[in-house]
C-alpha cells in the first residue's frame, strides 16, 4: 500500500478519530488502585475488535494459568473484574509479528470542582480533545482501532499477525495487565503507546514507591516527639538518594539528564495525622535506580539496622521500608537498535520529524520488556505530568493536531513492519 496515500486518507476522515476517542472518555475506566472501573470499555473495545474481524478475547489476569505465582504478581489490585483485550489481526503468516498496546484505565477523576470541562464528557473544542484518559492512554486505544478499520477498508492484509492488547490495571504501579497480555500473546516487536510528547522510551528505570512508617514505643498525647524523628529518618534516607544519584549518573543513558537529580522524590512526610496517631510517623518516596529488587532489598535491610540504632535512644520504633508500588525493573533496548530506527523513519514519513529517543521512568515497559520482548520500547503522545492539561491533571487534553501525527506515525509503521 502507498503511504502516502494512506496519510492523505487518515488526515481526511480524522473527525472518525476524534470522535472514537470521545467516545472512550465518556465511558469511566477509573482505577481506584484496589480495583478499577475498566469492565464496561473492556467489553466495548472488545466488540469493536469483533466488529473489525478480529479474534478478540476479554479476560481478566487471573485466567493466565498460574498468574498468582508469578514473580511479578502483585496481591491486592482486584482483578477479578479488570478484564484485558488482546485482539489479533490474523496475517499472510501466522506468528506474532507486531503487538500495540495501551492501557484501559484512569487515574481518578478527582474532585469535579477543579475541571472546567465535564471531566466525561469528551469535548472537542479548539483543536483539544479534553476528558479524563484523554491522554493517559485513551487516544491510544483510539488510534490503533481507527487505523485498523481504515486498513481493511483498504483491503489491506499484513505479512503477519498484528496483536492489539487494551489492557488494565497500569495505574498506581499495577503492571498486571500488561503482564498478563504478553504472556498471553508473545510478540516479536512490541510498542508500549503509553508514552509522552511523542518521545521514544527506548529504556526504562528500575525502582518504584516506598514507605518507612515508625511509632513511639509508649503511648502519647502529642506528635513533638514523633515530629523529631523525622530528621533522623530523612538523613539516612538521604544516603539511599545519593546512591540512587550516583549510579544514574554513570549510567550511559540517564548521565547529563535530569533524572539522576530527580532519582529520589518525597510524596509526603508526617507526624501524627491530624489529631490521630500521634505516635506514627511516615516518610513517602518515589526512586529510580539501574540495580536489581535484591541488591535494592538488601541496601533497605541495612538502613533499617541503621535507623533502629539511632531511634530507640528516643524511644522509637521503626516498621522498615514497605513497597507502595511494585518493584520496576531497570530495562532497555538499544536506542540505535532496528525497531527504533523503523519508528524514527515512520516519523519522519509521517510528519517529517523525529522524535527524541531517551529513557522513562516506572512504566510498564518493566514487565514488557522483561516478559514479552527485548526489543520492546515506548512511544507515546501524552502530555506530560507537570504540564496544565497533563496526565493525572484536571482539564486533562491531548492536542487534535499531535494526536493526528501520532496516528499518522503509527500508521507509517504499521505499513513497514507489516506490509
Amino acid at each position: 500500500m502507498d503511504i502516502n496515500h494512506f496519510l492523505n486518507l487518515i488526515e481526511e476522515r480524522k473527525s472518525e478519530l476524534f470522535e472514537l476517542l470521545s467516545s472512550f472518555i465518556k465511558i469511566n475506566s477509573e482505577s481506584f488502585k484496589s480495583y478499577g472501573n475498566e469492565e464496561e470499555l473492556a467489553k466495548h473495545i472488545h466488540a469493536l475488535c469483533g466488529e473489525l474481524g478480529m479474534e478478540s478475547e476479554l479476560y481478566s489476569p487471573l485466567e493466565i494459568a498460574d498468574f498468582e505465582n508469578h514473580p511479578d504478581y502483585l496481591p491486592g489490585r482486584g482483578l477479578e473484574n479488570r478484564y484485558n483485550v488482546s485482539a489479533v489481526w490474523k496475517g499472510i503468516e501466522d506468528k506474532n509479528e507486531l503487538m500495540l498496546m495501551a492501557h484501559t484505565d484512569t487515574v481518578e477523576i478527582g474532585n469535579p470542582d477543579n475541571w472546567e470541562f465535564d471531566p466525561l464528557s469528551g469535548e472537542i473544542k479548539d483543536g483539544k480533545i479534553y476528558g479524563r484518559g484523554a491522554c493517559d492512554d485513551k487516544y491510544a486505544l483510539a488510534t490503533v482501532l481507527f487505523l485498523v478499520k481504515l486498513l481493511k477498508e483498504e483491503g489491506f492484509t499484513p505479512k503477519a499477525n498484528l496483536v492489539f492488547s487494551a489492557y488494565s490495571d497500569e495505574e498506581y504501579g499495577g503492571s498486571h495487565g500488561a503482564l498478563a497480555a504478553v504472556i498471553k500473546h508473545p510478540s516479536k516487536r512490541i510498542v508500549s503507546m503509553d508514552g509522552v510528547e511523542g518521545q521514544i522510551w527506548h529504556c526504562g528505570s528500575g525502582g518504584g514507591e516506598v514507605k518507612y512508617i515508625y511509632h513511639t514505643k509508649d503511648t502519647v498525647d502529642s506528635a513533638k516527639l514523633t515530629a523529631e524523628a523525622l530528621p533522623i529518618v530523612l538523613d539516612v534516607i538521604e544516603e539511599f538518594a545519593k546512591n540512587r544519584r550516583n549510579e544514574l549518573e554513570e549510567n550511559r543513558f540517564y548521565k547529563g539528564t535530569i533524572i539522576p537529580e530527580t532519582s529520589l522524590r518525597y510524596m509526603g512526610v508526617r507526624a501524627g495525622n491530624n489529631g490521630m496517631d500521634l505516635g506514627v510517623g511516615e516518610v513517602y518516596f518515589v526512586y529510580y535506580t539501574d540495580k536489581t529488587k535484591d541488591e535494592i532489598y538488601k541496601e533497605f535491610a541495612e538502613l533499617e539496622k541503621v535507623l533502629e540504632n539511632r531511634l530507640a535512644p528516643l524511644g522509637i520504633v521503626g516498621e522498615g521500608f514497605k513497597p507502595a508500588t511494585r518493584f520496576f525493573h531497570y530495562v532497555f533496548c538499544e536506542p540505535n537498535s532496528e525497531d527504533v530506527k523503523i519508528m524514527l523513519k515512520a516519523s519522519k514519513e509521517a510528519t517529517g520529524e523525529e522524535p527524541i529517543v531517551c529513557g522513562s521512568c516506572l512504566s510498564d515497559l518493566s514487565v514488557i520488556s522483561k516478559y514479552g520482548s527485548d526489543r520492546a520500547y515506548g512511544f507515546g503522545a501524552g502530555r506530560d505530568f507537570s504540564k496544565e492539561g497533563g496526565a493525572h491533571q484536571p482539564n486533562e487534553f491531548i492536542e487534535c493536531d499531535k494526536f493526528l501525527e501520532y496516528t499518522k506515525t503509527i500508521a507509517a509503521y504499521i505499513l513497514k513492519i507489516l506490509g
